[in-house]
């Protein structure tokens, strides 16, 4: 059975010698003591075992800066940074919950309205019928009073 040290071990599996004593203090991973300069061995099979299950949590992702001038692939351009997608997201919740704010509070003047024309249109009614009801010696006043009204 291959032994690791931490710095041997670190290399393979793409986690830091710091994590992988985090882990060993943890109880998730089990080493045997080393010998002089080297603080411990990791076995190959229990090594496998950790990364199989907990190589997720430790492992470090690298990421290029965005500042760098380092060559950015075609596939690359097709990725939005996840900074400003969280700002994008947020942005958008923050204007549905305005809109939605918006819509509630425009709802009661839209019944109230509608309840307003509604008397008007009863009102209307009304001032017709009264001006049917004059006499026909008062036809200029009529007429005139039905041209008015015909304008609202």
């Amino acid at each position: 059975m291959r032994k690791y040290t931490l710095y041997q071990a670190s290399r393979l599996t793409k986690i830091s010698r710091y994590k992988l004593v985090q882990a060993i203090e943890e109880g998730l991973l089990t080493s045997i003591e080393g010998k002089g300069n080297i603080k411990c061995f990791i076995l190959e099979n229990v090594l496998n075992e950790f990364v199989e299950k907990h190589g997720d949590e430790f492992r470090r992702l690298t990421f290029p800066s965005v500042h760098s001038n380092a060559i950015i692939s075609e596939d690359f351009e097709n990725y939005v940074l996840r900074e400003i997608h969280n700002q994008v997201v947020s942005e958008k919740d923050r204007v549905i919950n305005l809109l939605e704010f918006q819509n509630e509070q425009l709802k009661p003047m839209a019944d109230q309205n509608k309840v307003e024309k509604e008397r008007f249109e009863e009102l209307r009614n009304i001032v017709i019928s009264a001006i049917s009801a004059l006499p026909d010696s008062k036809a200029d006043v009529r007429k005139s009073l039905q041209e008015k009204i015909t304008q609202l």
